[in-house]
């Protein structure tokens, strides 16, 4: 549905005599990114919210407290493919956007947010995705990240302890998918390595032709390598 609304918002908009990008950064002077928050639960075969847990402080289940910290633990890779472009990282660790590898119930400016509706529902909402991201990725990176954490019964730290830092650029973020064999084996050797290489070749490489220009002007290239693709 994501990806439908994205096309046909550019298809009808074009049509008007507008441009609608989903570039994430168009003006760095201005406050927020364009961000995709990536907001999931998971529910068993008799609709009932396995995330959720009334009598936990948080609402959350033992489940979703493993499936969280594969979140937490698998950040840092899926940040590659949640922010996948040069101009992302232009929204990474500014105001607004996430930071750390850390989460808290209902805080906006944690990376992943506990969501509680009424009735006790739970969501969690992943703030590492850009505008620029593949909907299907996001989706597929988050199934691998939550069940190794709920197969490795791994344990959630507090809210808002203050983990690793969010890869503060692209190079770097493919580095640290290239270090996260659960991912690539869960995905496949052959995909990770497809989409480092091209992102190496085709953006970081193309890029370091424009290292000397100013910030003005290397936004404006930017632009020009994403603002009508995305």
């Amino acid at each position: 549905m994501a990806a439908e609304f994205k096309v046909a918002s550019y298809v009808f908009l074009k049509s008007k005599g507008y441009d609608a990008s989903f570039m994430t950064r168009l003006y760095p002077d201005q406050g927020c990114a364009n961000g995709f928050h990536f907001n999931f639960s998971l529910w068993d075969s008799n609709g009932r919210n396995v995330f959720a847990d009334p009598k936990d402080p948080y609402k959350l289940s033992s489940f979703g407290r493993h499936w969280l910290a594969g979140m937490l633990a698998h950040a840092p890779a899926m940040t590659a493919v949640c922010s996948p472009t040069i101009n992302c990282y232009r929204r990474i660790g500014t105001p607004y956007a996430p930071s750390y590898v850390n989460w808290s119930p209902e805080n906006r400016e944690s990376t992943f947010r506990l969501k509680t509706e009424p009735g006790n529902n739970i969501f969690i909402e992943n703030r590492i995705p850009s505008s620029a991201c593949n909907t299907h990725l996001v989706l597929a990176f988050t199934l691998v990240a939550g069940m190794d954490g709920v197969r490795r019964q791994l344990p959630l730290p507090e809210p808002l302890e203050t983990g690793k830092v969010l890869p503060p650029t692209l190079d770097k973020a493919l580095a640290a998918l290239e270090a996260d064999t659960i991912l690539s084996d869960a995905l496949g050797q052959k995909f990770v390595d497809i989409f480092v290489h091209n992102k190496r070749t085709f953006e970081l490489e193309e890029f370091k032709k424009f290292e000397n220009l100013s910030d003005e002007d290397l936004l404006a290239k930017e632009k020009e390598y994403y603002y009508d693709y995305l």
